[in-house]
């Protein structure tokens, strides 16, 4: 078996018209071209796999298996095969032509099957060197012949598999015997079957990388192996979450005060319960086997923490450390399902099967099924690329953490925005990492795709670049950020931190506050910013370490006040506690307002409070900040809040602050029917339906004229409103203006483009001449507007519309122009025919033997067009054309040679016509001169003028490409000389073409030929006929 993209045609040769074909292959070549780029459009630009349905169910009778049935669907091969179920619908009548299939199927039912052969093709997926793996085809009642056995017989189920197979072969053919064999191809054969094999038989498929036998050539041949199917997906548990143990303070405190050693313990025993993220990389490690990408080592990470744990702070981030990394690892994982994209599939992956899974099984994802590996063509969200980047994102943190940053930037305090909530992408870069090119790059994919890395905000950004100028991060507003990263104040003096922290809070006007706790119990202590951290812990539930503190929340430091009196850990809470209690007030402009109003301001004080609204969580409460104000805007607010009343917090204390959003009336206006003017009525009938929720509870304020004057009209129980117009123009048809109003909140609705009257147009001709007179329209109504489709000829004179064939561009004669009277097409149109107007005169006259009674006429024509017309001469039946240069010829005969004989010629352009008059031509011939030779030099004899003629080379080269040359010549004598050029002979035959004109020298073109010309120069003087000529050879050569 040959696959089809093992060898792709890439080119293909056209047919010409009575080309003698015997050689069948260029018409195969043609059909190869195109099913290969079909099957190319398919794999490379689709995907491969099963794109949908082709799901098994096995159904029991008496608990007995009667049948495996198989939905319909979609796969494509990594062939480019697109399979699908299907049955016969028409049977062949003709022997050599197949039967019709349908794919209109729900579903198949398999009942039978017996042992497959694959010995017809030999596809060599199906064979572990040379022997063939177990093989069992379904059938249905219908396609079962009498070698098949109910499917009940079918053992071992739990060790069966399905595939789906496409025979795909070409019949042998047979002798032809006393017919017309020409029509008789060779039949390409192909059967899709439903085949059962076994577990060694889906790990045979499969394969690994070695050399497999192929039964075609009984050679050895690098092998099968389906190398689309692996997949992150299909690892044991990969999906299962992993996640950072969380550190519950209450649950370590005690009436006995803790010591940094304690707070140190919590955070070792938590990394060291999950072996320091381990399991993270043994994930993350398989994953990147499959894809191809090299992990970071585990024990080079590891020992980074012996350092961190000597030390009486900065241990927190050992924590969140290994916490990012599980992080990184979520967003993995949360990808994996979608990240099927397959840049390239391998070809010879399953070429010509689909496998559909394990006949017996419970799991939703079968690691023995092929998914739909689809093409990056179809990954918007570029899930594979996301997890290639996420990897390597991984390997940078590992690689780049660095505890010395930890001590190295103590002292430097830096406030950042970031993000609470995860992704780990969208907040900002801890400051224990080592910034560099490479991880910027992969920290945001988004922000890598569209080259904005660099601005990742982390611990060394001080300004960020806005337009020319560069600017603080805490400077610009924080309406995208919810927390603040608070670094660098670990292992300073808490009194030092606490002011730092507190002047960049205070400068910036951040909504956090802040909070010192002693591990010492304070004695006498009135400060309300400092509190003993048991008995804080103990009050206020809910302190972890989050590296920095979110919007509205309360940032904690502890210290150690007998020791170093430095911070060794901090902690936050997400609510404002417990520093002295601060007045708080809130004030709206309204308390009720329209859902479509426009957002209106809070008054804060604190100026820089926090406001939120007392809703649930998964509703809106309209709250919104713009440039570090809040306003109220009921657009944002949930549906199911209107009509209720909402209060406010500030700093999360309640205020007395409230507001009912009421809702807009939905109501929509449809104008149902129009009844136009008929007869000598002057009324125009307008019917409206009005729908939308509770459409009768509202006052309807009506504008019919467009002119601000508004009349009150109610629906009917059905919503019907009628109104009449008198005498309306189609000309100015008003836009009908509704306000709904309903409990203060209204409704604006315009309704445009409701008359629509028919439109009748008409003109006495459909063909006219250019130069004819104006024909008038019949227009209705009366007072429409008639407008042409291209053009100037429509003319509106006295109150009528005509149509003036004269105003119309030469370069629209012969097409169609249609009208629109008001805007609406009609059927009425006309073509403008050129009117002819060219110019006929006579060139020369031949008279056939110095016969005086028959003379040929040759004519010139000019004018424009003049070719696209036929031409006639009065008595004459017929036809004269005149070639490209105007040149044309009639013979007149019987002549009477003392007459003076008148052509009447009849130019013609359909119906358009142009006659011209042609007299004063007829000259009959009264002497024949038979030859005449002039003397070289002067011709005569007496006291003529002395004319001389030289030429500036007798003899001259040519080359034939140069495609034109010049002859000079120069004459002397009389002042009014007159020169002439022409060819004399040639070798060839050839005649070429001389500008004319009356000059010294001559341009040559219409050079075609090599060979031998001579042309002759003349000069004469015409006041006494004196002359004098001189000869050029010319050799006119080329180089094939």
């Amino acid at each position: 078996m040959k696959n089809r993209l093992s060898n792709i045609s890439t080119q293909y040769r056209k047919f010409s018209k009575g080309q003698y074909i015997e050689d069948p292959d260029q018409f195969n070549e043609f059909l190869d071209f195109f099913e290969d780029q079909d099957r190319l459009s398919r794999v490379l630009l689709q995907g491969v796999g099963i794109v949908c349905g082709l799901k098994h169910e096995l159904i029991y009778k008496n608990r007995i298996l009667s049948g495996v049935q198989l939905s319909q669907g979609a796969a494509i091969t990594t062939d480019g095969d697109l399979l699908t179920l299907n049955s016969t619908s028409e049977v062949s009548k003709d022997l050599y032509m197949s039967d019709l299939k349908t794919v209109a199927i729900e579903n198949k039912k398999y009942t039978c099957f017996k042992t497959y052969d694959n010995f017809k093709i030999k596809y060599p997926a199906f064979y572990d060197k040379d022997q063939q793996i177990e093989l069992w085809e379904l059938a249905t009642d219908e396609e079962a012949k009498s070698d098949f056995q109910p499917v009940s017989n079918l053992t071992n189920l739990e060790d069966k598999y399905l595939l789906l197979y496409l025979e795909d072969y070409e019949k042998e053919v047979k002798p032809c015997r006393g017919v017309d064999c020409d029509n008789h191809g060779i039949q390409q054969i192909r059967n899709l079957k439903v085949l059962v094999t076994t577990s060694k038989g889906i790990t045979d498929l499969l394969g690994e990388y070695r050399l497999v036998y192929d039964p075609l050539s009984n050679t050895y041949k690098p092998g099968v192996k389906d190398a689309i199917q692996p997949h992150p997906l299909f690892i044991d548990g990969i999906m299962e979450p992993v996640k950072q143990e969380r550190i519950i303070l209450e649950r370590f405190v005690s009436k006995t005060s803790l010591t940094v050693s304690d707070l140190k313990n919590l955070y070792i025993k938590a990394v060291e319960k999950n072996n320091y993220g381990k399991i993270v990389f043994e994930r993350i490690e398989a994953i990147g086997k499959i894809l191809g990408i090299p992990v970071a080592g585990y024990a080079a990470f590891k020992e980074a923490f012996v350092n961190i744990f000597n030390q009486d702070s900065g241990f927190q981030y050992a924590y969140d450390v290994v916490k990012d990394l599980m992080d990184t690892y979520a967003e993995i994982a949360e990808l994996l399902p979608k990240a099927f994209t397959k840049a390239f599939p391998d070809f010879v992956s399953f070429p010509k099967h689909i496998m559909l899974g394990k006949l017996v099984s419970d799991k939703q994802l079968d690691s023995l099924r092929h998914q739909f590996y689809n093409s990056p063509a179809l990954d918007s969200d570029k899930a594979t690329q996301r997890v290639k980047v996420l990897i390597n994102r991984f390997n940078q943190q590992v690689q780049n953490f660095n505890y010395g940053n930890i001590f190295e930037n103590k002292g430097r305090i830096k406030i950042t925005p970031s993000q609470k909530l995860n992704p780990l992408s969208n907040k900002a870069i801890p400051f224990y990492y080592r910034i560099t090119e490479g991880f910027l790059k992969v920290w945001n994919f988004d922000k890598t795709g569209n080259r904005s890395f660099s601005n990742n905000l982390n611990f060394n950004t001080d300004w960020v670049p806005i337009g020319l100028e560069k600017e603080s991060p805490l400077n610009l507003t924080l309406d995208d950020y919810s927390f603040y990263n608070i670094e660098g104040h670990q292992g300073m003096n808490y009194q030092t931190a606490f002011e730092e922290i507190k002047q960049i809070k205070e400068k910036h006007q951040l909504g956090f506050d802040i909070m010192l706790l002693s591990l010492e119990e304070l004695k006498d202590n009135k400060d309300l910013s400092k509190a003993y951290f048991n008995e804080y812990v103990e009050k206020n539930s809910g302190l972890e370490h989050k590296h920095g503190v979110g919007k509205g929340g309360t940032f904690i430091m502890v210290y150690d006040p007998l020791n170093s009196q430095n911070v060794i850990a901090d902690f936050s809470l997400p609510y404002i506690c417990c520093t002295p209690k601060a007045v708080v007030k809130l004030s709206l402009p309204a308390s009720v307002i329209c859902a479509e109003s426009s957002r209106i301001p809070f008054t804060v004080f604190p100026m820089n409070g926090t406001v939120k609204a007392n809703v649930d969580t998964k509703l809106n409460g309209g709250v919104e900040i713009i440039n570090g104000l809040y306003f109220f805007n009921p657009k944002l607010v949930s549906p199911e809040l209107q009509g209720q009343e909402i209060t406010f917090t500030v700093n999360g204390m309640p205020t007395t602050c409230s507001i009912k959003v009421i809702s807009q009336p939905d109501i929509q206006i449809s104008v149902g029917s129009v009844y136009y003017p008929e007869g000598v009525s002057p009324a125009t009938i307008v019917n409206f339906t009005i729908t939308g929720a509770n459409f009768a509870d509202y006052i309807y304020s009506w504008d019919f004229l467009d002119n601000g004057s508004f009349v009150t009209l109610k629906p009917d129980k059905d919503g019907n409103v009628s109104y009449t117009y008198y005498n309306l123009s189609p000309t100015k048809i008003p836009t009908i203006k509704v306000k709904v109003n309903g409990n203060g909140c209204t409704q604006d609705i315009l309704i445009r483009g409701w008359y629509d009257a028919p439109v009748k147009l008409s003109l006495p001709t459909s063909v006219i001449c250019s130069e004819s007179s104006p024909v008038d329209f019949t227009v209705f109504p009366v007072d429409g507007i008639v407008k042409a489709s291209a053009g100037d000829g429509v003319k509106f004179t006295n109150g009528k519309y005509s149509f003036d064939p004269r105003s119309v561009d030469p370069g629209l004669h012969g097409q169609v122009i249609t009208f629109t009277v008001n805007g609406v097409s009609t059927s009425c149109n006309i073509t403008v025919i050129t009117q002819p107007a060219v110019n006929v005169s006579v060139k020369s006259v031949d008279y056939p033997n110095g016969d005086p009674t028959e003379a040929t006429v040759n004519f010139i024509v000019s004018g424009p067009y003049f070719q696209n017309y036929t031409y006639s001469v009065a008595g004459s039946a017929d036809l004269l054309k005149p070639d490209t240069d105007g040149n044309m010829s009639y013979t007149v005969k019987n002549l009477d040679p003392k007459g003076n004989p008148t052509i009447n010629m009849l130019v013609s352009n359909g119906g358009c016509t142009q006659t011209i008059r042609i007299g004063n031509w007829y000259k009959p011939p009264t002497v024949v001169i038979n030859s005449i030779k002039f003397p070289k030099g002067n011709c005569c004899d007496g006291n003529l003028s002395t004319v001389k003629a030289e030429v500036t080379e007798e003899n001259k080269n040519v080359d034939l490409n140069d495609g034109a040359f010049i002859l000079e010549g120069k004459g002397y004598g009389p002042s009014d000389l007159e020169y002439s050029w022409f060819q004399v002979d040639s070798d060839t035959g050839s005649k070429l073409i001389l500008d004319v004109s009356n000059q010294p020298s001559v341009r040559v073109t219409g050079l075609r030929d090599y060979g031998n010309y001579i042309f002759q120069f003349m000069v004469i003087d015409p006041a006494s006929g004196a002359f004098d000529t001189k000869t050029v050879k010319v050799l006119i050569f080329g180089y094939d």
